[in-house]
């Protein structure tokens, strides 16, 4: 087997390429963290979006409930007060 012989230059050029690539990895592994990062903070604002729109929509369920109620309750008096008149205009007594 031949042995080889490496020289310091050799060597210092070897370890600035893997210092070189560390360093690209480096670079490239906190660039993922901070999109991580990212990502997690849009995640938790949509989270509360939902949050927020999930509460409008109850209270707009709700708001509709009782404003259908109000509608029923409404034509109903107006049905009475319908009936009311045209009793009037018939001349007829109320029972």
């Amino acid at each position: 087997m031949g042995e080889q012989k490496y020289s310091i230059e050799d060597a210092n050029r070897r370890l600035d390429k893997a210092l070189d690539r560390l360093e690209r990895l480096a670079h490239r592994a906190r660039s993922k963290v901070i999109d991580a990062s990212k990502i997690e903070h849009q995640v938790q604002n949509l989270a509360t979006d939902r949050s927020r729109l999930a509460n409008e929509l109850d209270q707009t369920r709700a708001y509709a409930r009782t404003v259908e109620q109000s509608a029923k309750d409404v034509s109903k008096r107006i049905m009475r007060a319908m009936e009311k008149v045209q009793v009037a205009l018939n001349g007829e007594d109320e029972a």
